[in-house]
């Protein structure tokens, strides 16, 4: 994904009085049926969850097609892991408290770093792959427009050429234009 705001879609641009006075190709976007793709089989159990809890509200908003299988798969599966990852540091975290009678902030702490032979204090590697799924499916959630910041970046599909006012569609068999000049191709 590029950094910054993504390219406004023609007929916006047109709507707004097309200020970089640069032709618009009005044909351009691409519009899918909006349908819900099968899960796919190897999801885990939490990664499931997910599809059946999104798949519903995405196709609601009109941002979900048979494309996107695999990236809404992708989605899935790093949301599913991150909660398995999560309940399992939260069961360290009980652990802890319950062997060592600790109280819950010593806890996270004990259960977050480890000491090395040498003495120093180390992150652990579960809190490491928290960090780096909490980072993957925040930029999943970019793609279909699932986080606030994220929303205004995505374009529903509706399945059609958008219609703009005041351009009716041509008239089948009708020649018009330049095309009257050119013998009507």
């Amino acid at each position: 994904m590029k950094p910054g705001p993504l390219p406004k879609p023609s007929h916006l641009k047109l709507l707004e009085g097309n200020a970089g006075k640069r032709p618009l190709d009005l044909a351009a976007g691409v519009n899918p049926r909006i349908e819900i793709p099968s899960c796919p089989k190897h999801l885990g159990p939490e990664a499931k969850k997910e599809w059946k809890r999104i798949t519903p509200l995405l196709e609601e908003l009109g941002l979900i097609s048979g494309l996107d299988r695999t990236a809404l798969a992708l989605y899935c599966q790093a949301a599913g892991r991150l909660a398995e990852l999560e309940t399992a540091f939260n069961g360290k975290v009980a652990r802890l408290q319950q062997t060592k009678g600790i109280d819950y902030a010593e806890a996270v702490y004990d259960a977050s770093y480890s000491v090395t032979p040498s003495g120093y204090a180390q992150q652990s590697v579960l809190v490491q792959l928290l960090g780096k799924h909490r980072e993957q499916v925040n930029r999943y959630l970019m793609h279909f427009g699932l986080s606030p910041a994220a929303r205004g970046r995505v374009q529903a599909s509706n399945y059609a050429q958008p219609q703009l006012p005041g351009m009716e569609p041509k008239p089948e068999g009708v020649v018009s234009g330049f095309a009257r000049f050119a013998g009507g191709r």
